[in-house]
């Protein structure tokens, strides 16, 4: 994992410094909204529950 992790980083701050960071924060915001409309359905319940819980917690914390 050391050296795949590396290389991962160092990818990933070339493409933040070659696209700059708002076109890279983007295409990360939009391919993770792409990822939750094509996924399973229980990626979409839990994104859906995170999203709530973000929103009010203390909302979730009674129904458990």
């Amino acid at each position: 994992m050391g050296l795949f992790g590396f290389i991962l980083l160092v990818v990933i701050i070339l493409a933040v410094f070659g696209l700059g960071w708002q076109t890279f924060s983007s295409g990360v915001i939009t391919g993770f909204e792409k990822a939750i409309d094509f996924g399973a359905p229980i990626v979409k319940d839990l994104t859906q529950e995170a999203r709530d819980y973000v929103n009010s917690p203390e909302q979730l914390r009674n129904t458990q």
